[in-house]
């Protein structure tokens, strides 16, 4: 499965992204992650495949973004591939178990290891354990 990332650098970037996965990270670390299934980042309510569709991060939301963003936080959208949509749930959980994070809950043990290849701008926590794997090879 393939999760490609980008980096937004402000709330609209982020707005139109749908049916990935997300990281709010802050200092080189994880400090949320977060799914959207069957929503937008952002925005007000709008069309997609026939529904109406919500913002996760309404407008309100906007300012308390941009003001994380221009002040060291990151955030990154993860486009999946077909697979990583299918499983989006268990990969969220994965990521969270694999490179923490401060802010979601702790994941149990995860039993089942996921094989994830990350393309595009790819996170610092997701790039430093990646160097670190292939160091110790």
């Amino acid at each position: 499965m393939k999760i490609t990332w980008v980096c937004c650098r402000s709330y609209e970037d982020a707005q139109d992204y749908s049916r990935i996965i997300y990281l709010h990270e802050w200092g080189g670390e994880p400090f949320y992650w977060g799914k959207i299934e069957n929503s937008f980042f952002g925005g007000n309510p709008r069309p997609r495949d026939g529904q109406r569709l919500s913002g996760r991060y309404a407008p309100s939301y906007r300012h308390w973004i941009e003001g994380c963003l221009r002040h060291g936080a990151r955030l990154y959208i993860g486009k999946l591939d077909d697979e990583a949509l299918q499983r989006m749930d268990e990969l969220e959980k994965s990521l969270i178990h694999r490179y923490g994070s401060e802010m979601n809950k702790r994941i149990e043990p995860f039993a089942k290891h996921i094989d994830v290849q990350h393309a595009g701008d790819i996170p610092s926590c997701i790039l430093q354990r990646l160097a670190a794997s292939s160091v110790s090879r």
